[in-house]
């Protein structure tokens, strides 16, 4: 799973909060973030946008979107986890969640955001080794 960006941006595409994860420019990371609200449709059931080079993986909360962009080779399922585990901290750290009030938690939603996506791949590990050893344990009727 390569994650590009985490963000969180406006209905009209203005980055409030934004955090990459690999190197880019600030106009490359500008022009995905500003693209972004052109292709989310209204009334779209979808939580991922997919472009020719990278996949966009949303969250609406009130007024703003939560926002991760990864690369298209990254597993969709992680990505939701990854959009599922951010969207947990947005309140948390930012209880008004309009503009004002995330661009005055916006060093701790960044800090944040950087603590999870560094724990990540170590939890997702973790899990998946805990969930291969239970299946491993566990014994059928039919093997009896």
């Amino acid at each position: 799973m390569v994650v590009l960006a985490a963000s969180i941006v406006s209905k009209s595409g203005k980055a409030l909060v934004s955090r990459q994860f690999v190197d880019m420019s600030r106009s490359r990371i500008e022009g995905l973030l500003a693209a972004f609200p052109k292709l989310v449709g209204a009334g779209k059931q979808h939580t991922y946008v997919d472009t020719e080079n990278v996949r966009y993986v949303y969250q609406p909360i009130e007024a703003l979107y939560l926002l991760v962009i990864t690369n298209k080779q990254s597993n969709i399922l992680d990505d939701l986890e990854t959009l599922r585990l951010l969207s947990k901290l947005v309140p948390e750290y930012s209880p008004s969640l309009d503009e004002e009030g995330v661009c005055r938690a916006a060093f701790d939603l960044a800090s944040a955001f950087d603590e999870k996506m560094l724990l990540l791949p170590k939890l997702n590990s973790i899990v998946r080794w805990t969930a291969m050893k239970r299946s491993c344990t566990n014994s059928s009727c039919r093997a009896k």
